[in-house]
């Protein structure tokens, strides 16, 4: 019976004490502090553009900063949108806009017009707290995809005199321009072409093709006036080969593919030539002069190293804008569409592709620019973004302007430079403002960020004329976007 009322008496009090603890619990009980944004978008609205509420969006917390790094295409109308904020149970996120001062929580639905500073000023549930948020909508003010030569100045080529040949190729980490100005054959070397130029006056014991010359970036190649094939590794000292070729295609596997004639056929054929090699007779329809620079590739999914050339002149005299590829065995046409040319630049770029959510992703880009046809010099540009299965025109977005002349058999150099160089030597045409409006661009390492790929074109003519005493230089307007913010 005692241990009964014992088991009673301790419910009992339990129970009484029930009430304090809830009364503890209350007292402890405190708002939220936080002023943090959580989570920003903009509401759907295809009537301004498709996916507009994928649109990320970078949220700064310690500079208290709101901002799309991926920049909206250029003229999207920003002066109507409706927005999503997250916050963690504020009491209040006030907005100023150019004509109004209100809590977005009271009219979530509000359009607001961006296209002037948008300032948000979260109150935390205590109260006892406030944050102020910078909200910024980026659109470009530039094409980012169009490929800008205006402004990226341009020069000339190194050396004084008057320029009748040249040919400027990219090996052993230096940029060779040879040259004959005057009847006098002349070398410059240099680690970038905005810098100061080596020049050197060659003393040649061959009257050399500066056309003819190909590389495989280690060694360079090059036919005389009488068709003799000279290997060299500095520019300078040249040996002999003791080998009569019509054309070299390139160097591919420290083998340069060269074409033979014996006065009927030509023939595919190799220096040095490999032990039990036989040369092939070429195709009726391969080019034989004309044909641009032998572009190499490689891939997880290739037993060896392929090369390929885009356009030039058949034995019976006909252009061709074919592309043939070169596996290692054989050659093959590979694609038909480029129209006919000869003396195409051709070169491995990039270019970029944005999906229906906006992100951006840069893609390796094959490209053919100019040429000379039938009619004249050309300027247009060719692109393919999956080895040259696929060829399509540049359209808008990918020309040369008027104001660079047309041409063919100019060469194409690619360098790396920091974002928006300049030099004060060169001249500019038309130096246009440039917006915030890219982070760092994907594919690219850290070590590289800062720098960006520039298209440099050396010479080139047209017909009936002498080289151009000119270098331009070129980017995708991308490429040069200062990172935001």
């Amino acid at each position: 019976m005692t241990k009964f009322f014992r088991y009673i008496l301790l419910t009992i009090a339990i129970v009484c004490m029930l009430p304090s603890c809830k009364e503890d619990d209350k007292e402890k009980t405190t708002l939220s502090d936080s002023v943090r944004i959580s989570a920003f978008s903009l509401k759907s609205d295809s009537t301004v553009l498709d996916n507009l509420n994928t649109v990320f969006f970078t949220i700064d917390l310690e500079k208290g900063l709101i901002y799309n790094a991926d920049s909206l295409p250029r003229e999207t109308d920003i002066s109507a949108l409706k927005i999503n904020i997250t916050t963690e149970n504020a009491s209040a996120i006030n907005l100023t806009t150019i004509d109004s001062t209100y809590n977005y929580l009271d009219n979530e639905n509000k359009a607001i017009n961006f296209n002037f500073p948008i300032t948000a000023e979260v109150v935390s549930r205590s109260g006892n707290f406030k944050k102020q948020y910078q909200i910024k909508v980026n659109v470009h003010r530039l094409n980012p995809d169009q490929l800008y030569w205006g402004g990226m100045q341009y020069s000339r080529l190194p050396g004084e005199g008057t320029l009748t040949e040249q040919r400027t190729v990219k090996c052993n980490d230096l940029i060779y321009c040879f040259m004959t100005r005057d009847n006098n054959h002349y070398m410059a070397t240099t680690a970038n072409p905005g810098e100061d130029w080596d020049i050197t006056t060659l003393s040649l014991p061959f009257e050399p093709n500066w056309q003819s010359m190909r590389t495989d970036g280690t060694i360079l190649c090059i036919l005389d006036t009488d068709n003799k094939l000279y290997t060299s590794a500095n520019g300078v000292d040249w040996e002999n080969t003791e080998t009569n070729c019509t054309a070299i295609m390139g160097i591919l596997n420290g083998e340069a593919l060269i074409l033979t004639n014996d006065g009927t056929h030509y023939y595919h054929d190799k220096y040095p030539r490999p032990e039990g090699f036989t040369p092939r007779q070429v195709a009726q329809d391969f080019p034989i002069s004309g044909f641009s620079d032998m572009l190499t590739y490689n891939s997880p999914w290739l037993s060896s190293p392929q090369g390929m050339i885009v356009g030039g002149r058949t034995s019976s005299g006909e252009l061709t804008g074919a592309m043939w590829g070169y596996d290692g065995n054989a050659w093959a046409k590979l694609n038909n569409t480029i129209t006919p040319r000869e003396g195409a630049a051709f070169f491995s770029y990039v270019t970029f592709f944005v999906d229906d959510n906006w992100v951006t992703t840069e893609m390796p880009t094959w490209f053919v620019i100019g040429g000379i046809d039938n009619k004249g010099a050309l300027r247009d540009v060719w692109t393919s973004n999956n080895y040259g299965i696929n060829w399509t025109s540049g359209g808008e977005n990918l020309f040369v302007p008027g104001y660079i002349m047309s041409r063919g058999y100019a060469s194409v150099v690619i360098c790396d430079e920091p974002i928006n160089s300049t030099f004060s030597t060169w001249h500019s045409i038309d130096m246009m403002p440039l917006p915030q409006g890219y982070r760092c661009l994907p594919m690219r390492s850290v070590a590289d960020e800062n720098k960006v790929p520039y298209i440099y074109m050396f010479g080139g003519k047209a017909v009936g004329v002498n080289h151009y005493d000119q270098v331009w230089r070129a980017t995708i307007n991308r490429l040069r976007f200062e990172p935001i913010p």
